[in-house]
């Protein structure tokens, strides 16, 4: 099912990005990892639907405009009974002179801004009944009775289901989630313990390690790892992990593989290669997804002439 179609539900927000220099914002981007990873998508030359169930607010209308500009689909937003999350990012200096960044989610009046609402059991019904095809790739990094549905839904009818947690494996049917997908992706800091994939002889694992690069298991095979690829120029490592997601999605569907029963470790281990090259570039950028301010041909030239 080589169609070059995602649906994604989970954490679509809206970014509020302030520089050290700067008290005020100098932008206001989609954020979020099911955001991110819909926008690069469809910057891959995609077609991207992201779910939301979002307000009616003025970062709603930032948003969506965003949305709009990077020909991101919004027929699965709603903006009448949610809530929109607002993520803060300001990137800073250490006193190491190291670039790094940290996250807010309240303003400075004490109002939390990360309420995230996912899509009812009613709204899932509506999307299952209304929509006319089938997405080569469902990709989801929330848990909720309405997204198992549509995991569930999208995984019988052929789809690759790929699952990105953004919990502890003790959260409610996590392991409901791993059973329906074919990848799952995570980092070592929120999963550190791996010994659960042994009970999984289906299914590829990647467990990712920030600068040390990622391991990933595929079947029954052992895990294997993937150096991280130097940047002597960092700016901005966030989103990092969402580049190494889409450029690997992208990767499978390029190939015109329709199941993982059809990948292989070679295959495997040079898409991840790949996406940690691309990974690594989009931390000379400000921004989670500022490398899309460059022609793709641009960023492709200059991942082939290795980075």
């Amino acid at each position: 099912m080589n169609n070059k179609i995602c649906i994604g539900a989970g954490l679509v927000c809206l970014d509020i990005l302030i520089n050290n220099d700067n008290r005020r914002p100098i932008s206001y981007y989609v954020g979020g990892t099911c955001g991110n990873v819909m926008m690069i998508l469809s910057y891959m030359g995609w077609t991207s639907y992201p779910i939301a169930r979002l307000d009616d607010t003025k970062y709603t209308t930032r948003l969506i405009e965003d949305l709009k500009r990077n020909n991101l689909k919004t027929d699965y937003i709603s903006t009448d009974n949610g809530t929109t999350p607002v993520i803060i990012q300001r990137n800073i200096v250490d006193k190491d002179g190291v670039p790094t960044h940290k996250f807010e989610i309240k303003n400075n009046k004490g109002r939390f801004f990360l309420n995230f609402s996912s899509l009812t059991i009613k709204q899932a019904d509506k999307i299952i009944d209304s929509i006319s095809f089938i997405p080569a790739i469902f990709f989801f990094d929330r848990i909720s009775p309405a997204i198992i549905k549509l995991a569930n839904y999208f995984r019988n009818k052929g789809s690759i289901i790929y699952f990105e947690p953004s919990c502890k494996i003790t959260a409610k049917n996590f392991f409901k989630c791993v059973d329906l997908s074919d990848i799952i992706k995570f980092a070592n800091q929120r999963i550190n313990d791996i010994q659960f994939t042994s009970n999984y002889k289906n299914k590829l694992f990647i467990q990712t390690l920030g600068s040390n690069g990622l391991i990933f298991k595929f079947k029954d095979y052992e895990w294997k790892q993937i150096s991280g690829v130097k940047n002597s120029f960092i700016v901005d490592t966030s989103g990092a992990g969402d580049w190494t997601t889409s450029i690997f999605i992208n990767q499978i569907f390029s190939k015109n593989i329709d199941s993982i029963d059809n990948l292989n470790l070679e295959f495997i281990e040079n898409s991840l290669m790949l996406s940690q090259k691309y990974a690594s570039l989009s931390c000379s950028y400000e921004g989670a997804r500022g490398m899309m301010s460059e022609n793709l041909e641009k960023i492709k030239n200059i991942i082939n002439n290795d980075i």
